[in-house]
């Protein structure tokens, strides 16, 4: 595949939590043509920067039709919507898109033993999918790996919650995780557009910082002065065993998914902690010890 630099982009997911910071980096750079495919019933509107054509997701003429001439396809779909993501990238390689950057955005599927477990399934055939067709020069792909988001992971209960002052520690909470705001992963995401070589048909890795939930935790509690935190310790093996047992039994119960995630996040062996990134190649500059105690304030000082 040509390795220019992409001009026209086009971005499906573009109203989800990350999607939409994913379109404000795009226009924020003012390098793009934006196209945001939305559901032929949506009302949501987007800035006048943003082109909008309404498709039918389930229909591969009407995603090609949408995709004809766009350079580079960013997918942001969230978790329910990973499998149909085929359907998406066959209408992608129908209209000549040369670029595809699929909805991964977490934890390293390049390590084994996250992406044996079934809660990425999805994730995984579609890597496995883009990689057959880059074999045969139909598209190229990006895959970016950046952690569990922090920001929004510290406002939804990911790492503790807060407003109930509760919190499950995992592992005992000393084990390093590499996280990332979503503000970095649109930039990430941004710079994978601008530097098509180097990031062509490879995963690539990024992060604001390495942190402990521990750490997290504490930060957190310093804004709830001489309150009682209810703590509860889990152990991410059993977790693991439980919830694996749950889904070979097709048993399958509404947290065993997010169990299986929450394993990948803060159990050993999984890659949670990113030994080697390309922060210096795609910009990405972290954040700083303090930097992330304003997060926390900015989030936490008025509740």
């Amino acid at each position: 595949m040509p390795f220019e630099q992409y001009k026209k982009v086009a971005v499906a997911g573009g109203t989800g939590n990350l999607g939409s910071v994913v379109v404000k980096e795009l226009i924020k750079s003012g390098l793009f043509d934006i196209t945001v495919l939305t559901r032929e019933g949506s009302t949501h509107t987007f800035p006048s920067e943003v082109k909008v054509a309404k498709v039918n997701f389930e229909s591969i003429d009407s995603l090609a039709d949408a995709l004809k001439g766009q350079d580079a396809l960013v997918s942001t779909v969230g978790t329910l919507a990973v499998s149909s993501q085929k359907l998406l990238i066959d209408a992608a390689v129908k209209a000549g898109v040369k670029r595809i950057i699929p909805s991964e955005y977490g934890c390293d599927l390049k390590n084994e033993k996250t992406r044996a477990l079934p809660v990425y399934a999805g994730k995984v055939a579609i890597e496995q999918y883009l990689d057959e067709l880059a074999v045969k020069n139909l598209t190229s792909y990006t895959l970016v790996f950046n952690g569990p988001f922090l920001d929004w992971g510290l406002r939804n209960g990911l790492f503790f919650d807060f407003k109930g002052r509760k919190a499950e520690i995992y592992d005992g909470g000393d084990q390093i995780i590499s996280a990332s705001r979503l503000s970095t992963v649109g930039k990430a995401v941004r710079r994978v557009l601008t530097h098509p070589r180097e990031t062509a048909d490879r995963a690539v890795w990024v992060k604001d910082i390495d942190i402990s939930q521990n750490q997290l935790i504490k930060l957190a509690q310093a804004f709830t002065p001489g309150e009682a935190w209810d703590v509860k310790k889990i152990d991410t093996e059993e977790l693991a065993k439980v919830s694996l047992e749950q889904v070979q039994k097709n048993e399958i119960q509404p947290l065993t998914m997010l169990n299986l995630v929450r394993c990948a996040i803060f159990g050993q062996g999984y890659g949670s902690k990113f030994e080697h990134v390309h922060n210096s190649v795609l910009g990405i500059a972290g954040i700083t010890g303090p930097d992330l105690e304003e997060l926390v304030e900015s989030i936490f000082s008025s509740k």
